[in-house]
């Protein structure tokens, strides 16, 4: 079965791709647009036309849509929220392809390296801890240059290589829930 996954950077898709092969090694997964280098270069006419095609070709059994909330599942945020919700009820048919799931990131990406800093810390060789709501934690990324300033995003899919994927599942609730949607569309 193979899964193409669409993301706002290739740090981020590829982040994504390491973590979850650790759970699913009979799938193929790949990346889809390799170019978009903005979450907001994918709500564009072009990129929707770009991805028609993309899956045309490429034939990806499942897409799994990936984007950063930029803010707290909250009612300030509501908005935004709603906003992440459309754009992937509008690009998700123009795939063609019958299986997707949304992956939103609360705040960014970087939340899911809270969930088990374990990986952060063997790839800068440091020791950091955190004990709390990773959901909760307003602008990860700049949290773990305050962790590690050589924190790069482009580490990002190296470090997820070494993260524990149950303990992910585990302490962040909107990794779970999109686990559990992929689970059942499999």
């Amino acid at each position: 079965m193979k899964v193409g996954l669409l993301g706002e950077a290739p740090n981020d898709t590829g982040a994504i791709i390491s973590l979850l092969k650790k759970n699913y090694p009979n799938l193929i997964f790949f990346e889809l647009l390799k170019n978009i280098k903005t979450g907001d270069e994918l709500s564009n006419q072009k990129t929707k036309t770009m991805l028609r095609l993309e899956c045309s070709s490429k034939k990806p059994d499942i897409v799994l849509f990936i984007r950063d909330l930029d803010g707290f599942k909250t009612k300030k945020y509501r908005q935004k929220y709603l906003d992440r919700q459309g754009y992937y009820n509008e690009f998700k048919g123009c795939t063609h392809v019958k299986k997707t799931a949304f992956l939103l990131n609360i705040w960014e990406i970087e939340s899911l390296i809270f969930a088990d800093l374990q990986g952060f810390n063997q790839f800068y060789k440091c020791n950091c801890t955190y004990f709390g709501d990773v959901m909760k934690i307003k602008e990860p990324k700049e949290e773990l240059f305050k962790y590690y300033r050589r924190y790069s995003n482009s580490d990002n899919a190296k470090i997820f290589e070494l993260m524990d994927f149950q303990t992910v599942y585990n302490n962040c609730l909107f990794f779970k829930e999109f686990i559990d949607e992929f689970d059942t569309i499999i």
